[in-house]
């Protein structure tokens, strides 16, 4: 038998999709705040689903489900004896959501680069016996395709200090710090 989904279905599919549709905003906004819109936002359509259920007299599953939204979607077909689509609707949202934040993360190397680099630029400082030590590296442009990078480093004096990144072969990295005034 097959029953088709309608309109009535639309908080179970926002719970299937929904790992994709965080991943999306986490791209717009902070990483910390994607933890507690996340539950709130499975509990909500797990709870809506499940009112919507029990008003129409069919089986649903606990509201407690919303913390393995997949067994929820699962069971929720299941018991319906419908097509498990919304479980593996939620399956490819996953992988979807899985796929993006690797590519995301192995093309981000701007970011870690940067970090790493303050310290370096702290060290040079100490080394050549002044006082001035990096906040944050930022402003990166790439010059050479992963190879050099033009940065600013934001000094403890208030300054923006320009500071270039060599990435090596082997991973490592060198900072030049080509004119220490500049830090003051």
């Amino acid at each position: 038998m097959n029953y088709p989904f309608d309109k009535n279905d639309a908080n179970a599919w926002l719970l299937a999709v929904l790992p994709l549709v965080l991943f999306i905003l986490g791209l717009f906004i902070q990483d910390k705040m994607l933890t507690p819109l996340s539950i709130s936002a499975s509990f909500g359509a797990v709870y809506a689903d499940r009112k919507y259920l029990l008003k129409e007299n069919k089986p649903a599953p606990s509201v407690w489900w919303f913390l393995l939204s997949p067994v929820y979607l699962w069971k929720r077909d299941a018991w319906q004896q419908k097509p498990k689509r919304l479980f593996q609707a939620w399956i490819v949202a996953s992988v979807l959501m899985l796929a993006g934040t690797w590519f995301q993360l192995s093309h981000d190397t701007s970011a870690a680069l940067a970090e790493s680099a303050c310290p370096t630029v702290t060290q040079i400082m100490q080394e050549s016996n002044e006082r001035a030590t990096c906040i944050k590296v930022g402003d990166m442009k790439e010059e050479v395709s992963g190879r050099f990078y033009r940065a600013l480093a934001l000094m403890s004096t208030g300054k923006k200090m320009p500071i270039t990144i060599e990435v090596r072969e082997d991973g490592s990295f060198y900072v030049t710090v080509p004119d220490m005034r500049d830090a003051y």
